[in-house]
């Protein structure tokens, strides 16, 4: 009926079927169908038809003063319910590991933002070895971080990046920098500035150790100076004499500028395993699957001069 009273309301305000049909993009035999058809069901006589052309009755006055009401009521609805929709726009739930967040992850959601901006983005820093649990539970809807904790874990699925090669990093004017050749025990005499790093890092380390110590529950090998964030790790390694582990292409400038150096020293093990960890039970919705694509390619591009 709702259609029908519009139509109504249009005839009233022209008075005239002709342009009330063009108005309406309709046939004005089809206009007199429909008004007929709407006095009938409705039970009154809205309009009047003469010699004099068309009129309104007093009824159809008041019946359509009704149906006017009724008809800016819908109209102020719709524009609710749009508004509505397009506020409840998705929310796509990421943690992600320190290095990850001072990296390239600010690369990842520019480019997610570019590609749908309907998508809200909530973006949380983990310490490395919560990002697993935290998935898991159903805290966030996918992380992206080192992989150690997570393959520890039945119910997660994991997807690797490649593994990527860290470097010692020292001052510029430390006792070990620009020297050709460092050994794992001259390395292991300066107090090691870093996040907490996995326990079995403790068996490739020599048993006189400086870098750091076990952690009484043998999961963590605990740094001397521990750090949270790269950034922390460069201005303690800068104003001291300790090193840390990083990727140079976070510390290029510095590495560039001679502040801070990188040592010759790369053993196999001095690696980084991260990726994306999500619960295997629960499929990725289609934000996430997106921004899955963003961030390998985001990944990639931070590491464009590395080989495979």
């Amino acid at each position: 009926m709702l259609d029908r009273l519009k139509a109504a309301l249009v005839l009233a305000e022209t008075l005239n079927f002709h342009r009330a049909a063009e108005r309406l993009d309709m046939s004005q035999p089809q206009l007199t169908r429909i008004i007929k058809s709407l006095e009938g069901d409705m039970g009154i006589t809205l309009f009047a038809r003469g010699p004099q052309g068309v009129a309104l009755t007093p009824g159809g006055a008041r019946a359509l003063k009704e149906a006017a009401v009724l008809v800016k009521a819908e109209a102020v609805f719709t524009r609710k319910i749009e508004a509505l929709r397009s506020s409840a726009s998705e929310t796509l739930r990421i943690a992600v590991g320190a290095f990850i967040s001072q990296s390239w992850a600010s690369a990842a959601v520019t480019a997610m933002k570019a590609a749908d901006t309907g998508i809200s983005i909530s973006l949380r820093e983990l310490d490395w070895w919560k990002l697993s649990e935290a998935v898991h539970d159903g805290e966030f809807d996918l992380a992206i971080g080192e992989l150690s904790e997570a393959n520890k874990n039945p119910d997660l699925t994991k997807e690797a990046f490649p593994e990527r090669k860290g470097s010692i990093i020292v001052r510029g004017g430390h006792q070990l920098a620009g020297r050709n050749q460092v050994t794992m025990e001259e390395l292991a005499r300066f107090p090691l500035a870093g996040p907490r790093l996995p326990g079995r890092i403790a068996q490739l380390l020599p048993p006189a150790c400086g870098l750091g110590a076990l952690s009484e529950d043998g999961r963590f090998f605990v740094p001397v100076i521990e750090c949270a964030t790269p950034r922390s790790m460069i201005d303690v390694v800068s104003a001291s004499n300790a090193v840390c582990m990083l990727w140079p292409e976070y510390c290029t400038e510095q590495l560039k500028s001679g502040a801070l150096s990188e040592l010759p020293f790369h053993p196999p093990w001095l690696k980084v395993a991260q990726g994306i960890m999500y619960r295997r039970n629960q499929p990725l919705s289609k934000a996430a699957l997106a921004f899955r694509a963003v961030a390998r390619s985001a990944e990639r591009q931070y590491f464009r001069h590395r080989p495979q």
